[in-house]
């Protein structure tokens, strides 16, 4: 339980970063030519072709450590004997952050976009 509330607490204080922040710059690049486009946001990862439209993939992958948490320590007296345990803590852990996103063309502009993973986000 600690150990989920440090994570959610962490995830938390990252920063401003929204999803609804990233839909607002995708939104800016609908209306956009293709070729500014690649201007802005390089090479696309993947592209395809079908019934006349284009479709732009953007890929990012990215490794978050999340450092561990030390246990409290409890210490009781049993007679001339104390014994101290160790409570709580956790240990740092991996988090794998992505997104994908899609620009779809039709003729040379972008008419709409998408996008998929767990790191669609902006300041």
């Amino acid at each position: 339980m600690l150990r989920c509330l440090f994570i959610v607490i962490v995830l938390a204080t990252v920063g401003c970063a929204t999803t609804a922040n990233y839909d607002k710059i995708l939104d800016s690049y609908v209306g956009m030519e293709e070729i500014n486009l690649v201007r802005n946001w390089g090479v696309p990862a993947q592209s395809y072709e079908v019934g006349g439209r284009k479709f732009l993939t953007y890929t990012s992958y990215r490794n978050v450590r999340v450092p561990g948490v030390a246990p409290t320590y409890q210490t009781s007296v049993v007679g001339n004997t104390a014994y101290t345990n160790a409570v709580g803590g956790s240990s740092a852990m991996n988090i794998d952050k992505s997104c994908a996103t899609t620009f779809e063309i039709d003729g040379s502009r972008v008419v709409s976009w998408s996008h998929k993973g767990n790191d669609c986000k902006a300041k």
